[in-house]
């Protein structure tokens, strides 16, 4: 009978290397579980879905408007309004020239609004387009909205007082539609300051969005976010003014090209900058 088989003595060393083993395996579960399982999942958001587009049908989609489970887009390529639902998809509007932002409105606007920045003019789409303001030919002028001149409009934005808002891109201004009536409630000519009405001054201004009760302005041009305040009052929200992708406190960042905005839920600023989407918020 053979004696039994000697055993060997587990040392320190050997623990210690079994302990590492054992965290590096845990470290390598742990990245899996995280990227597998992002633990920013909220509820039932988990997937990405594609929902149209699959085939190019369209072309440089700007803007974009929900109402209750059905989703509006803007192809400016294609000049469409389109639909999209669970039945589809589906062409609201055809023979737009470069519709560009869209928005739904409140009060006596209470439609889909579409910003034809081709035509420069402004439609509600009820049963049919019908001009809101905008008399085709690029110039300006305030006044009655069916005389009244835009000149490569492209942002829209509507007030909970039911005011449409417009920026005149080309103008370098900020616009005003109530009441059939066409204001500039802020701008002037081409630059950069900050001031009251047409003291203050843009550079291709484009995307706006309702923050808080403000107006917040892509100043394509300046690569900077501005602040309109109802009476006018223009201020600078962040940027530097170089053209840069620098992160950092509000004075000290810089934007490429801020063309789009919107404002979430909790006041966080989302911004299409460039080939990049930044955000606004309380910290880094």
């Amino acid at each position: 009978m053979k004696p039994p088989r000697s055993r060997k003595q587990i040392t320190l060393k050997n623990s210690l290397a079994a302990a590492a083993v054992c965290v590096v395996l845990l470290l390598v579960v742990f990245a899996l579980v995280w990227y597998l399982w992002p633990s920013n999942t909220v509820g039932e958001y988990k997937f990405v879905s594609t929902i149209a587009g699959w085939s190019g049908e369209i072309g440089e989609p700007f803007g974009l408007a929900v109402s209750g489970t059905n989703v509006y887009v803007s192809d400016g390529l294609n000049g469409n309004v389109i639909g999209l639902s669970s039945g589809g998809k589906k062409i609201l509007v055809e023979k737009f020239d470069t519709p560009s932002g869209i928005a739904f409105g409140k009060g006596e606007y209470g439609y889909l609004l579409v910003v034809d920045t081709g035509r420069n003019t402004i439609y509600k789409i009820d049963k049919s387009p019908t001009a809101i303001a905008g008399a085709a030919e690029p110039g300006f002028a305030d006044g009655d909205a069916n005389t009244a001149r835009f000149n490569g409009p492209v942002g829209i934005a509507t007030g909970t007082d039911g005011k449409v808002y417009i920026s005149d891109t080309y103008n370098d201004r900020i616009r005003v539609i109530e009441k059939g009536q066409v204001t500039t409630l802020a701008g002037s000519s081409q630059g950069f300051s900050d001031g009251v009405g047409p003291a203050a001054k843009f550079d291709t201004p484009t995307g706006l969005a309702i923050w808080q009760d403000k107006l917040l302005v892509a100043d394509s041009g300046n690569r900077r976010i501005r602040v309109v305040e109802m009476d006018g009052t223009v201020w600078t929200l962040t940027g530097n003014g170089d053209t840069d992708l620098k992160d950092g406190l509000l004075p000290m960042a810089s934007f490429v090209q801020p063309m789009a905005l919107t404002v979430d839920p909790n006041g966080i600023i989302f911004v299409a900058d460039g080939n990049s989407i930044r955000r606004i918020g309380g910290t880094s």
